[in-house]
């Protein structure tokens, strides 16, 4: 098929060789650490859904930074925007107002039902505000939080603590106290977690690095119901299921959820690095100057972005097309599902959605193929594949991964 990056036209099915890519990436190697397993791609441009590498393949891109590029690539007014707010006002401390901020924090608070917003530059910057939040609230009397079994709430160390998966907090022993878990959606183990000095139940609606494991209405309900009985707070972690991924601005309005305390990220600023971490009135007044604070928290520049993505979400109407597009992706998961033994589940909502494979076929062959093949894919837990596209994705995508990925599943299961 053929496609158009910057009006150039690009054959996907030629196979490009060379060495100034591999040069490139060995100078990666030699300069940047070594914490991520990366894979030899060094991408320089894209537009849309797609993504050319420095060696000239095209990639269709079911991963969006991992559910960040909600407009795709390549957004020729995102980038007038942020070309346009640097050249009048990029940053200027919190110790003063500006305008895009006090915009963003209107238009986040109007459409989370929250009161506040708190900015800062990441999701687990935002899950580090929520903490410490809780703790204000808890007055140094309540302190515990529990958190779930097979979450993931981010790499420092407060956020770590927070996360419930174990090999995520190998060697950084020992981490902060007051935290808990107990297994997602079994209602009775929270139940009999709860003790005098918990302050707060964090969530995830959709465990995104846990596998696309979404909430029972059962535990949501409960969880409504405990926060109330015992005055606990509800922290929802949306960094990766807000700002449109489900269908909704955010994903707890999916499941009749009020939280106290919200986290959002990655798709707050379509790619600009921008955090926030909105809170009800209950919380905000607790919240005092000095208590917590981030340099760049809420640039004016970050703020455009931002303000421009949830802008565009609302004109174009994306929220309708997460919901039309996320329905059909689903039908055409569980179509290939019904044709492939090896696919155990199909799970998810919108477009955060999942496949789990069985252990027989490993995810990482999968996505390897796939990459070969022209098509950006990211595993999710364990032996789960995670379609996470832009929000902008059309019919005609989905019918081309798919394409791909019976392709691919064809090959192996054949080997």
């Amino acid at each position: 098929m053929d496609k158009t990056i910057n009006g150039e036209k690009i054959e996907s099915t030629v196979l490009f060789e060379g060495t100034e890519m591999m040069e490139k990436i060995d100078q990666g190697a030699s300069a940047i650490a070594n914490t991520y397993g990366r894979f030899p791609i060094c991408f320089e441009s894209g537009e849309g859904l797609y993504l050319k590498d420095t060696a000239g393949k095209v990639y269709l891109d079911f991963v969006a930074g991992i559910a960040v590029n909600l407009l795709g690539h390549g957004d020729k007014q995102y980038a007038e925007v942020l070309k346009k707010q640097a050249e009048s006002l990029v940053h200027v401390s919190n110790l003063y107002w500006n305008a895009q901020n006090i915009k963003l924090a209107q238009t986040l608070t109007s459409v989370s039902g929250l009161d506040k917003a708190f900015f800062c530059n990441s999701g687990a910057e935002a899950n580090e505000a929520a903490l410490k939040f809780a703790r204000i609230y808890g007055e140094n009397e309540k302190y515990e939080i529990i958190t779930m079994s097979n979450s993931f709430h981010g790499r420092t160390m407060g956020a770590l603590a927070l996360t419930g998966q174990t090999k995520y907090q190998a060697s950084f022993s020992p981490l902060l106290p007051g935290v808990k878990y107990v297994p997602f959606n079994d209602s009775e183990a929270l139940k009999s977690t709860i003790g005098d000095q918990t302050v707060a139940i964090m969530v995830e609606v959709i465990q995104g690095e846990g596998g696309i494991v979404e909430i029972t209405p059962e535990f949501a309900k409960t969880i409504s119901e405990l926060c109330v009985e015992k005055n606990l707070l509800l922290i929802v972690d949306e960094v990766q299921t807000g700002i449109g991924r489900t269908g909704q601005y955010f994903g707890y309005q999916n499941y009749g959820l009020k939280p106290d305390v919200v986290s959002c990220a990655k798709g707050l600023g379509g790619g600009f690095p921008i955090g926030a971490t909105l809170v009800s009135e209950k919380v905000a007044q607790k919240l005092t100057p000095s208590c917590h604070a981030s340099t760049f928290g809420g640039t004016a520049l970050a703020s455009a972005a931002s303000n421009y993505v949830l802008g565009e979400i609302e004109s174009r109407h994306l929220l309708d097309n997460v919901n039309e597009m996320g329905q059909y992706l689903q039908e055409q998961l569980l179509t290939i599902q019904s044709q492939f033994d090896v696919i155990k589940a199909v799970k998810g909502k919108g477009l955060i959605q999942g496949i789990e494979i069985d252990d027989t076929l490993p995810t990482s062959k999968i996505v390897n193929s796939a990459i070969e093949k022209g098509l950006l894919l990211v595993g999710a837990g364990h032996q789960v594949i995670r379609f996470v596209p832009p929000l902008i994705v059309e019919q005609k995508h989905i019918d081309e991964m798919i394409g791909i990925l019976k392709s691919v599943l064809e090959a192996l299961s054949s080997n």
